[in-house]
């Protein structure tokens, strides 16, 4: 695709415009639309199986009682926001929406080294089980899963999107593919790029949903590596700012590895385009959130979307989502409806 970066000399107003109709643009371009000789790749389009009216029949208020129960559950604990869109990547990560990271069962993903601090396991249980009651043998886990997800993005201000219904939850779950697929926040930037491309996204939407570290926050045990001995160095990461670097050591060194540090130091709680700000003054919490900056592939999206107004970070964060959550999805008879998320079914089912 073809990009033209917006001058560094313009006004703040006329870098969020640019950034603006540049980020479209390239949208338009990865989606294939009105490009001359172009064929829209399979996994641009809709899943086979997918339907917006999958259980308009057979279970119609499905989107009102997740929506209801996830809105409940963040007023009560707003940090499940993030959660919950934690636990929607790294289902996605292991062969695509399939719930596989829900199961709970010695050596399934959940026991990974990559799943230790997930969260939302139990919100998504209930909701099943209220979904049960209602429609029995109906609606899968995976489903349930994606529209938490989109429905903890609007909780934060992100554009809703409606979904595409239909997938099936996987028969398979294991640990050893959750420590093998899931990024752990050490990748090079040509890793993420392979990971993102080889399950149907483009770098594009790598720097968007990256994003999503504009809230959330992480262990000091993942930040750890950077701030006394990387690569066995003896020294921090030279790429992070010397300042940021002493907050963080101050405070990992009194909380310990289970403390937290939030992900967006300046606004941890607004789905903004803090995150990308903070990657310019060498910010970055993570190692790959710092990575994207120096890099010719994404560095380019990571400048315009710092200068891009909020309200389009959250809409290009939306569309992201939205193709991420039809990627690779199991239909039909390729998976199943589980009776609980937790638990593949026996196959007497």
């Amino acid at each position: 695709m073809t990009r033209t970066p917006a001058s560094l000399s313009l006004a703040v107003v006329a870098v969020s415009v640019a950034a603006a109709a540049l980020l479209l643009a390239a949208l338009v371009a990865a989606d294939g639309q009105k490009q001359q000789g172009y064929v829209q790749p399979a996994y641009r389009r809709p899943a086979a199986g997918l339907k917006a009216d999958y259980y308009h029949q057979s279970c119609p208020d499905m989107e009102g009682i997740v929506q209801r129960a996830v809105k409940k559950a963040i007023a009560a604990d707003s940090t499940l926001a993030p959660a919950l869109l934690r636990l929607f990547f790294h289902d996605f990560a292991v062969g695509g929406i399939d719930a596989s990271v829900l199961v709970d069962s010695p050596g399934s993903e959940r026991y990974a080294k990559a799943s230790k601090t997930l969260r939302g396991f139990e919100l998504i249980e209930s909701i099943k089980a209220e979904l049960e009651a209602k429609c029995p043998k109906t609606v899968s886990c995976a489903d349930i899963l994606a529209a938490a997800a989109r429905d903890a993005s609007t909780e934060v201000k992100v554009d809703y999107w409606p979904l595409m219904y239909g997938r099936k939850d996987g028969r398979r779950s294991s640990m050893v593919d959750a420590d093998q697929y899931v990024p752990m926040g050490r990748e090079s930037v040509t890793d993420l790029i392979a990971f993102f491309e080889s399950r149907g996204l483009t770098v594009l939407d790598l720097a968007v949903l990256s994003g999503a570290h504009t809230i959330g926050r992480a262990t000091c045990a993942a930040v750890k590596p950077r701030l006394w001995d990387y690569a066995g160095t003896g020294r921090p990461d030279a790429s992070m700012s010397p300042r940021y670097g002493d907050f963080l050591r101050r405070k990992c060194a009194a909380a310990g590895d289970g403390g937290y540090v939030y992900l967006d130091a300046d606004t941890p709680t607004e789905f903004d385009n803090g995150y990308y700000k903070n990657l310019l003054r060498d910010m970055g919490l993570l190692e790959t959130d710092q990575k994207l900056l120096p890099d010719s592939r994404t560095g380019e999206f990571v400048r315009e979307l710092a200068g891009a107004r909020p309200e389009l970070i959250r809409h290009q964060f939306a569309d992201s989502m939205r193709r991420l959550g039809a990627a690779q999805v199991l239909t039909g008879d390729e998976g199943e409806v589980r009776l609980k998320c937790s638990a593949i079914n026996s196959n007497s089912y």
